[in-house]
C-alpha cells in the first residue's frame, strides 16, 4: 500500500467523519481539530485492515444473512472508534419525536459514516 494511497484512505475517514458529526445528532468530536484526525486515524486503520479480515471469515454468514453482519461489523467499528478515541463521544438523541438511545446513535453513525466513506472513497479514486 502506497503512502499516497494510505493518505487518501485518511483523508476520507477524516471527511466522512466530519460531515457524519455534522448529520447525525449526538456525535460530537468536541470542536477539536485533533479529536476528529485521531478519530480518523483508527477509523481508517480499521476499516482498511481489520473490516476484511472480518469479512473473510464471516463470508458464508454474510451471505447467509443478505449483508446483515458487514453492517454489524461496521457497528462494531464505529463504536471502536468511540471507544478507543474518549474524546469523540456519542450521545442519545431524538429525532421526530422519537428517542433513541445510544445504540441509536451508534447504527445511525456507523451507515452514515460508511457512506460518507465509500463516497469519499470514490471521489478520491482510492
Amino acid at each position: 500500500m502506497g503512502v499516497i494511497k494510505i493518505l487518501k484512505v485518511f483523508l476520507a475517514a477524516g471527511a466522512a467523519l466530519f460531515a457524519t458529526a455534522q448529520v447525525v445528532p449526538g456525535i460530537s468530536y468536541q470542536d477539536d481539530f485533533r479529536v476528529l484526525l485521531a478519530a480518523a486515524l483508527i477509523f481508517a486503520v480499521l476499516h482498511s485492515v481489520v473490516k476484511p479480515i472480518l469479512n473473510f471469515f464471516t463470508l458464508p454468514l454474510n451471505f447467509l444473512t443478505l449483508g446483515l453482519v458487514s453492517t454489524g461489523i461496521n457497528i462494531g467499528i464505529f463504536y471502536a472508534v468511540n471507544y478507543l478515541v474518549t474524546a469523540f463521544t456519542l450521545a442519545p438523541f431524538s429525532w421526530g419525536g422519537y428517542a433513541f438511545g445510544i445504540g441509536g446513535t451508534v447504527v445511525a453513525g456507523a451507515v452514515v459514516a460508511t457512506i460518507f466513506l465509500g463516497l469519499f472513497e470514490k471521489i478520491l479514486n482510492v
